[in-house]
């Protein structure tokens, strides 16, 4: 198999990239911890290379558990005046929104659900 010219050749932004991640990694090997390239920087897959985020970048989407006895809602809009469009049963683990909206976390296009009934893993790192 053959390496392609474009692929030899890497982006100083690209290069100065990877070069935090294996700094990043090092350090957690050296130190024992275990920090994958993920939880260093949040990643990009973009075909056979992975990008990583620019230092400083905040994570958008976290893990939680659905914290609610009867279910809950997932609703077209962040209130509660917004139709509903679905539910999550109680203990579903769903990935959505780090931040809030009206008290509202966004799971997908058109798909809220209130974050008072939602309870972090920290044992997931976000994206």
């Amino acid at each position: 198999m053959t390496v392609t010219a474009a692929r030899r050749t890497m982006s100083p932004r690209r290069s100065a990239a990877r070069t935090a991640a294996v700094a990043a990694l090092s350090a957690a090997a050296l130190l024992g911890g275990a920090l994958t390239a993920q939880a260093a920087a949040p990643a990009r897959t973009t075909g056979a290379a992975v990008e990583l985020a620019p230092a400083g970048v905040l994570a958008t989407r976290c893990y939680y558990r659905v914290n609610a006895s009867g279910g809950l809602l997932i609703r077209s809009g962040p209130g509660t005046s917004y139709r509903v469009v679905g539910s999550y049963d109680n203990g579903a683990t769903i990935l959505a929104s780090a931040s809030t909206t009206n008290g509202f976390r966004n799971v997908g296009t058109n798909r809220w659900v209130a974050a008072a009934y939602l309870v972090r893993i920290t044992s997931y790192p976000c994206e």
